[in-house]
């Protein structure tokens, strides 16, 4: 084989080697984003009276995605440049379950809807992505269906 090619093919291993070795953990700030808004998108999917605060979500993004370039990730493909976070995603989660008595399968809305809740009046980050629903109007999911 010559020379010039053996030298150019042990570059591009090295390069391929090396930015995969430049990936860099996801910043907390990161992680604790992702899990407040899935959880909260998910708390107000399952409960009729919480709704999902979509304008804070947006603008959180924006700010988030500003401060992961600024951290040196590529925000246009973070796969590029961030270790994968889903084994982090998946503890807070579980977390948040064990928090609240949840099941990972077939919780009522009943006790979704006390999680949300706790979580608003805690003041948690996924509580700051929740909206209560009250007043005229507002379905009570509790209450006896008339025919």
């Amino acid at each position: 084989m010559n020379t010039s090619v053996a030298t150019s093919l042990a570059l591009v291993v090295a390069a391929g080697t090396a930015s995969a070795q430049d990936k860099q953990p996801a910043p907390g700030y990161f992680i604790d984003t992702i899990v407040a808004t899935t959880t909260a998108q998910n708390i107000a999917l399952a409960c009729p009276t919480l709704s999902f605060e979509l304008l804070r979500a947006s603008r959180v993004s924006g700010k988030v995605l500003e401060q992961l370039a600024k951290d040196g990730f590529d925000e246009a493909n973070l796969e590029a440049t961030m270790e994968d976070p889903a084994e982090r995603i998946r503890a807070a989660q579980t977390a948040f379950l064990d928090k609240h008595d949840l099941p990972k399968q077939g919780a009522e809305f009943e006790a979704v809807c006390a999680a949300g809740l706790a979580e608003i009046a805690e003041g948690t980050e996924i509580g700051l992505y929740l909206l209560e629903i009250t007043g005229d109007g507002a379905i009570d999911p509790t209450a006896e269906k008339t025919e």
